[in-house]
């Protein structure tokens, strides 16, 4: 039976199914495993196990190093070698702990994540996943995504859409023994949030809010960092139409800085990509022209010359094949140079940071935010989902 919003809502109060039950598990160093790593507890405490068996503790004053050896996890500190195991979980003591976890091959900066975590062997790397209680992964998230020096409305912002996307996505990598990874593919997870207290207090004033459609589903709660003045739909940008991500007209991040880019081409270059890549004829003199000087009102999906025979070209494929910022931008032919002025950073779908950004500052209430960005959308608790998913 479909139960509508408002009985819903009623039940909000009444059903107690926790957020604080959600964990996930976010492989870290995705597709760059460490070697060999160093672990020292940050906050609180920790213990060791190999093998399901208590190894050592791990305090604020010991260090121990983690190596795979002939495929096998291998413990050891400064003055004591601890054995070689199959499995290595460390788990914290006490609610709140936090690990210092640094890689001594490649990048050496070190990173600081809440929780436990799980090692096992990946061929001669190590495979890490951080077992975390789902608002520090979110707090964490907001960090990396969106900076500490934005108000605390904007960061419950970015909680929320943060806590969808997690738990919308959280069978992406199943099939490698984790959730989430910590790249861009998934959302970007360096570390535990450490620079400013709004980003926590915006994740617990958010606490197990997310962004459902119609129908009590998550959304695809897709954002991206300045939209140039127009968002666009889904269908424009990937290949499925969703009725809460609408392109609209939005003017709050115009004058921010990533509003504007520019790249410039030598005109021989430019005609001999759209010859050989999209078999466009640049002999013929008015279509020649129409791709060498194009200056739209608004954001188009495709470049659509009015000269019969010519195939409409995507934008957005022009967008990836030369690594440009955004698939928004006029052409203007300068002596040998084509010059490519463009408009936002990203792919345009969803909500804008930079222009949510700016009507955090303004005084914007996060929930009028997330509305001005996904169409006819409801905010609800977990405990909502869950409800009614268990009917």
């Amino acid at each position: 039976m479909r139960y509508s919003l408002t009985i819903a809502l009623l039940f909000l109060f009444l059903v107690q199914v926790s957020a604080s039950t959600k964990i996930l598990k976010i492989g870290i160093y995705n597709k760059n495993e460490p070697v060999e790593v160093i672990v020292q507890a940050r906050d609180g405490s920790y213990t060791i196990y190999g093998n399901g068996q208590e190894v050592t503790k791990l305090d604020q004053k010991s260090i121990v190093r983690i190596e795979n050896k002939n495929g096998l996890i291998h413990l050891r500190t400064l003055g004591k070698d601890l054995g070689s195991f199959a499995l290595i979980e460390i788990k914290r003591s006490t609610w709140g702990s936090s690990m210092r976890i640094q890689r001594i091959d490649g990048d050496k900066k070190e990173r600081e994540y809440n929780d436990d975590f799980i090692i096992k062997p990946k061929g001669q790397k190590l495979q890490i996943v951080n077992e975390v209680y789902i608002e520090h992964y979110v707090a964490g998230v907001v960090e990396s995504e969106a900076g500490s020096k934005e108000p605390k409305e904007y960061y419950k912002v970015q909680s929320v859409i943060c806590r969808t996307y997690a738990l919308n996505n959280r069978r992406r990598h199943e099939a490698e023994g984790f959730q989430l990874c910590d790249k861009v593919h998934c959302q970007v997870y360096h570390s535990r949030s450490r620079a400013n207290q709004d980003i926590q207090r915006g994740t617990q004033e958010t606490i197990g809010i997310v962004i459902v459609d119609s129908d009590i589903e998550l959304v695809t709660a897709a954002f991206h960092s300045n939209c140039g003045g127009y968002t666009c739909n889904s269908e424009d940008v990937w290949s499925g139409y969703l009725d809460y991500l609408r392109a609209r007209i939005d003017e709050n991040c115009i004058q921010e800085p990533h509003s504007y880019w520019r790249h410039t081409i030598p005109k021989s270059e430019w005609l001999h990509y759209l010859k050989t890549k999209h078999d466009y004829p640049i002999n013929d003199p008015i279509a020649r022209e129409a791709v060498l000087n194009y200056c739209p009102e608004r954001r188009h999906i495709t470049f659509d010359p009015s000269n019969d025979g010519i195939d409409k070209i995507d934008f957005k494929t022009i967008r990836y094949d030369l690594k440009l910022l955004s698939a928004y931008f006029s052409i203007e032919e300068l002596n040998d140079t084509v010059i490519l002025e463009g408009h936002g950073y990203g792919h345009g779908v969803g909500l804008c940071q930079e222009g949510a950004m700016n009507m955090a500052k303004r005084g914007h209430p996060y929930d009028d935010i997330l509305h001005y960005y996904y169409n006819n959308v409801h905010l609800v608790n977990l405990s909502v989902i869950d409800f009614f998913r268990s009917e």
